[in-house]
């Protein structure tokens, strides 16, 4: 009885880690593209590469992607582990391509270390955290 209890603790705690860890994901896309609109002529006159275009669909992408996230970790959607993992994957491979392609070399290596742990937390995220047995409804909770 008692490891059932404990069990039930840790994938509640894992759960609400889980949604803090998606509003974060989410609070930085939507940031990203704020901030890109706040400063938009600023970054202009700068005369940034990539162009602040890039920026802002980039975080409303980020910003939605993990939002509808949240939104069917929140309802338990069936396939929201599947979703979350696959939205991780992308962030993962999109940070690398920014880092190394996209952005400039210079930056690359300043900012090594936090794609680093961005990287570590989403893996954490798809392969810890997140579990395909949550989103499974029992058989009491489909008449309920």
């Amino acid at each position: 009885m008692k490891n059932v209890v404990k069990k039930k603790k840790r994938a509640l705690r894992r759960y609400w880690i889980s949604a803090f860890f998606l509003f974060l994901y989410a609070l930085i896309g939507w940031l990203r593209l704020q901030q890109t609109l706040l400063y938009w002529y600023y970054f202009l006159e700068l005369g940034l590469w990539p162009h602040p275009l890039y920026f802002a669909v980039s975080g409303g992408i980020i910003g939605a992607g993990y939002s509808l996230a949240l939104i069917f970790h929140f309802a338990r959607f069936k396939y929201t582990a599947r979703y979350i993992r696959f939205l991780g994957i992308f962030l993962i491979i999109w940070i690398w391509v920014d880092r190394i392609w996209i952005g400039i070399r210079d930056t690359f290596i300043s900012l090594l270390p936090i794609t680093i742990i961005i990287t570590g937390c989403t893996i954490g995220l798809d392969l810890l955290l997140v579990r395909k047995i949550e989103y499974v409804k029992k058989k009491s909770q489909e008449h309920a």
